[in-house]
């Protein structure tokens, strides 16, 4: 399982992060962009790199392969999913502005559709689900769209290690290091580096590599 999946999934099982709270429940952001800037920026935005690539095996919709569709509104950016004539789900962006259009609220919104759930993604019959990965999906872009100047690749992986070994739990607890992870993950993103790619790593690899810190004690010692 790739690190993001854990990420992603580590909640659902002990909490149902996408039904019950978090941010499956709710998504709401500030930017400090106007409403045409995000459009542009959440254009490309495709739900399909989400977790276990919902919508891209039509074998677990019927056989009918879904094809996806986005028109930008009055309210923000409608995500559509159809299912031969039907739709599965839309999944909607709203853009509020703020300051004058100067800066924008973004919150996320699903409706399910009226296409059969033997005919839809499994990923696409819950909107709890649905609205879970959609929440994923529009935190990536926003994400990548408020990011600071990119630092070099070998710069990254510095820094990387030095935040890994730095936040490395005192004991082997699978929770503790996929929480410890993604404070990483997200200190990296505020310091101008690309996760994207932390995708495909497997997370055993990265646990690893926490695990196999030096205490703090011995941290810098000659």
């Amino acid at each position: 399982m790739s690190l993001k999946s854990m990420l992603l999934l580590v909640p659902i099982a002990v909490g149902g992060w996408y039904v019950a709270g978090g941010p499956g429940a709710a998504f709401s952001r500030d930017v400090d962009r106007p409403p045409e800037a995000v459009a542009a920026a959440i254009a490309d935005l495709d739900i399909r790199r989400q977790p276990g690539a919902p919508g891209s095996d039509p074998a677990a919709a019927g056989g009918v392969a879904p094809v996806f569709r986005h028109e930008r509104t009055a309210e923000g950016v409608v995500f559509t999913v159809y299912s031969g004539d039907k739709v599965a789900t839309r999944m909607i962006a709203h853009l509020e502005p703020l300051d004058g259009g100067r800066r924008t609220r973004v919150w996320a919104e699903v409706e399910r559709g009226d296409a059969p759930d033997a005919q839809v993604s499994p990923a696409f019959r819950s909107t709890g689900i649905t609205l879970g990965l959609f929440n994923a999906a529009l935190g990536d872009e926003l994400d990548d769209l408020v990011s600071p100047p990119r630092r070099s690749a070998a710069e990254c992986q510095e820094l990387e290690q030095q935040l890994l070994e730095a936040n490395a739990p005192q004991d082997r607890n699978p929770l503790r290091a996929i929480a410890a992870v993604r404070e990483v993950q997200s200190e990296l993103r505020n310091r101008g580096c690309d996760t994207s790619a932390h995708a495909d790593r497997p997370f055993q690899q990265v646990s690893n590599r926490m695990g196999s810190a030096p205490p703090p004690s011995a941290m810098g010692a000659p």
